[in-house]
């Protein structure tokens, strides 16, 4: 009998911990800064996009870092990525109320990635004129932020 139930409490423990390895934490925020813009003339190109656009869900693709090194952005090693993360994480998603007059330059790129390293979002930040996008394989969104989160939210990305 004790055999039996020493095999059950490993199963649900073996069990529990799958389900918690696709949980996103910290270990699995990757930040990116654009550190140089250069030949961005061609509105419809990718990299434009990535710098000054609109992304769309297919953003998600395998090489999308390789892009983002080309573009000019660096992985940055930030000791702030748990107060990003806690910061990012209050907040709430959904489509803001206002536009921008300027146009969007979003500097810094958070990525979300499972366990496995595959991309699960993208929080693209433009902390000059207050805009963001989130991308996710379902849908295109915002953060709903006031211009002191986005203030906050630059402090940690420095």
């Amino acid at each position: 009998m004790p055999i039996k139930k020493l095999i059950i409490a490993l199963s649900i423990f073996f069990c529990g911990s799958l389900f918690k390895a696709q949980k996103l934490n910290d270990e699995n925020l990757v930040i990116y800064k654009l550190k140089f813009e250069k030949n961005l003339k061609k509105t419809k190109s990718l990299k434009y996009q990535t710098v000054h656009g609109y992304s769309k869900s297919e953003s998600l693709y395998n090489d999308f870092e390789k892009d983002l090194i080309k573009f000019g952005y660096v992985r940055t090693e930030n000791q702030n990525n748990q107060q990003v993360f806690e910061k990012i994480k209050s907040l709430k998603e959904g489509k803001n109320n206002y536009e921008t007059a300027c146009l969007p330059t979003y500097r810094d790129i958070l990525i979300y990635k499972n366990q496995n390293g595959k991309i699960l979002k993208i929080i693209k930040v433009c902390t000059s004129c207050y805009s963001n996008q989130i991308v996710t394989l379902e849908s295109e969104s915002e953060l709903l932020m006031n211009f002191s989160d986005y203030d906050a939210l630059q402090e940690l990305l420095e």
